[in-house]
């Protein structure tokens, strides 16, 4: 069922509870190392939550966790359960974009609980959010949970029990541009996965938003299409920030020039913002790393560029 095209009242789900059930959905990517999600489960287990999920895992289709029908309905039977009070993504990948036709919009909009994830899961989180209003949290998948800073692990916790609006300061932001204070509502995710609904029935303008935008080991030249094709396409225009969190090369070591790589990135970005007086911050401490901050999607977020702190309605 089909909601109406634009929800204009955000749809807040209530926060978890010590002992709460999570449910455990795979709309992406296939589970390839089984102890990161037993590691992930005990994570969970330490915070004080109980898991749901299948007994045998996912049988895996390829690249998927399933078949586009099966991780659908996982995804509808898990918001419906009045026994699960919140859902983790198992991981990313690929996914997302195949099932969002077979999303039970209504029942989503009755029943709304926190989704927590990143990656690939920004696509179902942004689809969520433009037609239903439905708030989520950006973070860690459960099988990163397992290869996250201990600062992310508690921010993740905390952000669960409904502890999202305390201020993310972080001394590695760069302000590239822009000063004072702007507030409008969060959206973004991963640049390659949100690439994907341009030109889409699943696209939504971003205008009068402060998009967030991170992605990890791609050639520099395929971040600056992908950057070169949003604003072709008009996705900068009317924004009221923009906050780039982990953009990090492919590998390691000394031949890797990592600072000159995201100088390049940042550099870009500043090339193609259509004004130079909004605020634009790079280096979040958020994305495909260990230090993968929390922060929920679809409130009102405020970038305050004097103190360099983003905080939350």
């Amino acid at each position: 069922m089909n909601l109406p095209e634009k929800i204009h009242s955000m749809l807040l789900p209530q926060p978890l509870k010590q002992g709460d059930l999570l449910g455990i959905v795979a709309p992406a990517g296939m589970l390839g190392d089984e102890s990161l999600f037993h590691a992930g489960i005990r994570a969970l287990t330490e915070m004080g939550f109980e898991a749901k999920f299948p007994r045998q895992l996912w049988p895996g289709a390829g690249y998927l966790a399933d078949c586009d029908d099966n991780r659908a309905a996982e995804l509808n039977s898990l918001f419906a359960d009045p026994e699960v009070k919140g859902l983790v993504a198992l991981r990313g990948g690929y996914g997302c974009l195949r099932i969002l036709d077979k999303i039970d919009l209504e029942n989503i909009a009755s029943h709304p609980k926190l989704l927590v994830g990143f990656s690939d899961i920004t696509v179902l989180q942004n689809y969520l959010y433009h037609k239903t209003g439905l708030v989520s949290l950006h973070g860690p998948t459960l099988t990163s949970l397992a290869g996250s800073s201990r600062e992310t692990v508690e921010k993740f916790h905390a952000s669960l029990l409904g502890q999202w609006t305390a201020p993310i300061y972080a001394e590695t932001i760069a302000q590239l541009q822009g000063r004072g204070r702007v507030t409008a509502p969060l959206i973004g995710g991963n640049l390659a996965s949100l690439i994907t609904v341009l030109g889409t029935k699943y696209d939504s303008s971003w205008a009068g938003t402060i998009l967030f935008l991170e992605d990890v080991n791609e050639p520099l030249y395929k971040v600056d299409r992908m950057l070169t094709q949003l604003a072709a396409a008009g996705k900068f225009s009317g924004l009221k920030g923009i906050i780039l969190g982990d953009f990090s090369p492919q590998g390691s070591g000394a031949n890797i020039d990592v600072l000159g790589y995201k100088q390049s990135v940042w550099n870009r970005i500043i090339e193609l913002c259509p004004s130079n007086d909004i605020p634009v911050w790079a280096n979040f401490p958020a994305g495909h790393c260990a230090h993968n901050i929390t922060f929920p999607l679809g409130v009102l977020a405020t970038m305050d560029c004097s103190g360099r702190t983003l905080t939350f309605a």
